[in-house]
């Protein structure tokens, strides 16, 4: 996605023009880049830090994280530069452009692998160590798997990524639940469309037994993961490489919230909701009773209703049994890197460990509330917080690592990144309007199949006619067993 232009305000920002100090927190903001040399003053060393100001009150985290890290490494100054979220990575490009690039910098997802190709960050392998690896996860840390490296070397680390930022979760409003006379979450597709049902009969208008989250995409999917492989969220079987829009697990996912739509068991107009604070506020008054739901929604809804009796639950299943687990499609998702230009490499390697230290992951859980990476550094601390609990004991039941062609080979990259960015091929594009419109899934399901396959292969000679090797191997993996955890050995 093209990333928004910079506005003239974070231009001068990063430029170092008209830049000031802000207030809270003492933070500096981008002072006198252009001239500044290598940023070193006698045996003091400057690293500069550009990050995303994110969540609320991370300025002033951030300042003082790193104002304890200058107290425990007196000859370096830790220089920050915030951008706005939107902006983040224009900026980064435009420092390197510059000749200003900062030494450490924080690039997400695919902003990460945008700068990666220019050949601007560096690679960390030879500065880790084995008390650094054992600080994440078990196998976490496979080159294979792990999301932060490319082409078998190590590039960024992560902060806030983990199985719970993939896990979604049945919560049920435990009062509004009794009115139908549930008083168990339900474990299965059959238990959940009685369940809504029954609260609703009881409701009388006031109380719904379900309804979706505010994006409709994901609805079929939460349910979907448990019948069948994750993958099929692209459409593919990567047990085969074949577009598998036509997969049972998909079409009775659909069928399940077709029937439920269609027996108004879900809240009037739920499908209308662009607004995720419509289901946490619906929810949180007991007016809906069930939904499906990511993990900040929990506290979202906890800061509408903190005393609201609660059940956090696994997603059900179908009748017949778990078929398939929410997909991880790797340990972790990139966030921190070191410019390959940097003229402190040792320096600024030392402030990317601080922020991969338990340390600063503990310090940052006491902060916002958020799971990191380094599980290690909250486990005691979650294991008394009881939603947080449930949330590490969902993930740990439902959420499994599956194949990723992205990470496995460039044609894989290329190939996904081309059926992704085809929005027509998507198959959230028949799904919702088979579920509102009571209408089959079947037929359109199988007309877009066909349609996919045939994009895959031609991307194929395209590809191949542009010199980069791609073929349906790339998205083969036919050693998965979608209800066991992949391991690069399963390819």
């Amino acid at each position: 996605m093209k990333q928004p232009e910079l506005t003239r305000r974070s231009l001068l920002r990063i430029l170092g023009v008209g830049a000031a100090a802000t207030a809270a927190g003492g933070l500096t903001t981008a002072c006198n880049l252009v001239g500044s040399g290598d940023g070193s003053s006698g045996d003091t060393v400057t690293i500069k830090v550009m990050l995303v100001p994110d969540p609320s009150g991370a300025s002033q985290f951030y300042r003082e994280q790193f104002d304890l890290f200058e107290e425990k490494n007196p000859g370096i100054k830790v220089q920050v530069i915030e951008n706005p979220s939107d902006q983040q990575i224009n900026a980064i490009e435009l420092s390197f452009q510059q000749g200003n690039a900062p030494d450490v910098f924080r690039a997400q997802d695919q902003g990460f692998d945008r700068i990666f190709e220019r050949g601007w960050i560096a690679p960390l392998d030879q500065y880790v160590t084995d008390e650094f690896k054992a600080r994440f996860p078990e196998g976490s840390l496979d080159p294979a798997t792990s999301g932060l490296h490319r082409d078998g070397r190590l590039y960024t680390l992560p902060l806030v990524w983990g199985k719970w930022s993939v896990v979604r979760f049945l919560l049920v409003n435990n009062t509004a639940a009794k009115t139908g006379g549930v008083t168990a979450a339900p474990k299965t597709w059959e238990e959940l469309e009685q369940a809504a049902a029954a609260i609703t009969r009881a409701g009388g208008g006031r109380t719904f037994g379900f309804a979706g989250p505010w994006s409709k995409s994901v609805l079929a999917r939460m349910l979907q993961h448990t019948a069948g492989p994750a993958s099929i969220d692209n459409g593919i079987d990567l047990r085969t490489g074949r577009a598998a829009v036509t997969h049972p697990s998909l079409a009775a996912a659909v069928d399940l919230l077709r029937r439920m739509h269609a027996a108004k068991s879900m809240t009037p107009g739920w499908e209308t909701w662009t607004d995720a604070g419509k289901v946490h506020t619906a929810f949180a008054k007991g007016e809906l009773a069930m939904f499906l739901a990511s993990p900040f929604q929990i506290n979202e809804v906890r800061k509408l209703n903190p005393q609201l009796d609660m059940t956090i639950a696994a997603v059900p299943v179908p009748a017949a049994g778990r078929g398939g687990y929410s997909g991880q499609t790797a340990s972790f998702s990139p966030l921190w890197s070191m410019s390959a230009q940097s003229k402190h490499p040792e320096q600024a390697w030392k402030v990317m460990d601080f922020l991969a230290s338990k340390e600063f992951h503990r310090a940052y859980y006491e902060k916002f509330g958020t799971l990191t990476a380094l599980e290690s550094a909250w486990q005691d601390k979650a294991a008394n917080n009881a939603d947080q609990k449930a949330i590490m004991d969902v993930a740990t039941q439902t959420v499994r690592l599956i194949p990723n062609p992205i990470l496995a080979t460039k044609g894989g990259a290329q190939l996904m990144a081309a059926i992704r960015g085809k929005q027509d091929l998507q198959w959230s594009e028949i799904a919702l309007p088979a579920i509102l419109r009571n209408q089959p899934f079947g037929p359109a399901a199988a007309n877009l199949n066909g349609k996919l396959d045939a994009f895959i292969d031609e991307q194929i000679k395209t590809l191949s006619g542009k010199g980069v090797p791609a073929s349906r191997a790339d998205l083969t993996f036919p050693g998965w067993d979608p209800l066991q955890p992949f391991t690069p050995s399963q390819k």
